[in-house]
């Protein structure tokens, strides 16, 4: 029972079992938080529970009613476990907490020196905090930062009625709203998050490319399918998709590719994703190519057959094992390969273009489920049949 004056929301819970396996750092031990929470964390739980509506603590924090919440593939791997019951996410965390860092939702209370929202508006929520302390972060690298509190995975996250975040980590979509409906803009608002992943591994990672090239993309998740549309957009004369989901291949067809392909059925054709990257630039290969499957160790040496002369590759999937490399072949073809994680630089961007029309990600959105499913609905992202699964825990009202 809530104490007096205390009021209580609906929350998806995550909790799990403390069982190091490996050694930690003292700050680890000493916090209960581990960088790799396959070290640390086993037997996960999920579940619905009460926990206190987050009030404002400071001048520039933001109340945020959560509306809709992307389930990412990281989320699956704090649900997911090993042979010995440890959670699959190689990333930092810190249970119990609430999942969930694609949020959007509407602005309910902001602090008193908060000037970018107010009240009504929609938004999007950025999930990295990042101390601006270490080297990462002094260096123009706040998405790599080795001290950052990152939302659904050490702070709570939006699975939850209510979030509470500080004003820089907030963005509007009344622009996005001033295009779309109410719902379609919240959804919007949460696939944002994927996008500006794909965004930020593209353009300011990976630098670019020049308008006319052919790109190649190998996993039509979210984030891949993200990559489809914004090498669209950013002037791809080619853009070539692999699967091995019929289902995601659509997807990625309908969101821009011109030609998407089942792996799966290639393979049963005696063929390879590089055979048909070479046979479509007459053997020239791909100026890029990006990893979205999460995996490398397939996915990498048809990229390495089938890459460009100085073309880029740019890892965006989530791969925690070891994965071997042919150096030679981007050697002799003076390829780069770029490394990329988080989204920060990338949110306003891809909240931009939504806004001018310019990608549309709407079709990849597959499942909805209410809060109270959100158990249910982990659980049929783990299928990987979907691509894009939302929870809205304020379903009613949009």
């Amino acid at each position: 029972m809530a104490a007096e004056g205390v009021e209580l929301m609906r929350a998806v819970v995550i909790n799990g079992e403390w069982a190091p396996r490996r050694e930690l750092s003292p700050e680890e031990v000493a916090g209960r938080w581990a960088r790799d929470a396959t070290a640390a964390w086993r037997e996960p739980t999920w579940t619905l529970d009460e926990r206190e509506v987050p009030r404002l603590a400071g001048p520039y924090d933001v109340l945020v009613r959560s509306k809709a919440v992307g389930i990412c593939g990281s989320d699956v791997h704090l649900y997911e476990t090993d042979d010995e019951g440890y959670v699959l996410l190689p990333y930092r965390v810190r249970l119990p907490l609430v999942p969930g860092h694609e949020i959007a939702g509407e602005v309910v209370e902001v602090g008193a020196e908060v000037r970018s929202v107010r009240p009504g508006d929609p938004v999007a929520v950025q999930t990295l905090h990042y101390c601006g302390r270490c080297g990462a972060c002094r260096s123009g690298l706040p998405g790599h930062c080795v001290d950052a509190e990152d939302r659904g995975f050490t702070i709570d996250g939006g699975m939850a009625e209510f979030v509470l975040s500080r004003e820089s980590n907030v963005r509007s979509l009344a622009a996005v709203r001033e295009r779309y409906s109410e719902r379609d803009t919240y959804e919007i608002g949460a696939l944002c998050e994927p996008a500006s992943v794909a965004y930020v591994g593209l353009f300011l990672r990976g630098g670019g490319f020049r308008p006319g090239g052919v790109a190649t993309v190998h996993g039509c998740g979210p984030i891949g399918l993200a990559s489809v549309s914004l090498l669209r957009a950013a002037g791809a004369a080619k853009v070539m998709a692999f699967d091995t989901q019929p289902a995601r291949c659509e997807l990625a067809e309908r969101v821009g590719a011109d030609a998407a392909y089942d792996v799966n059925k290639l393979r049963g054709d005696g063929m390879r994703p590089s055979d048909v990257v070479l046979e479509q630039t007459s053997g020239e290969g791909a100026d890029v190519c990006v990893e979205a499957a999460g995996a490398a160790a397939a996915v990498l040496p048809e990229i390495e057959r089938s890459i460009s002369v100085g073309g880029k590759v740019v890892l965006l999937g989530s791969e925690s094992g070891a994965v071997p490399m042919q150096t030679m072949a981007y050697m002799l073809r003076g390829a780069r390969v770029y490394g990329s994680i988080g989204n920060i630089g990338g949110l306003d961007p891809v909240i931009a273009l939504h806004a001018a029309g310019r990608i549309d990600l709407r079709p990849i959105v597959t499942a909805r489920f209410d809060l109270a499913a959100a158990t249910d609905a982990v659980r049929q992202a783990s299928l990987r049949q979907d691509a894009k699964i939302l929870v809205m825990p304020d379903r009613g009202s949009i």
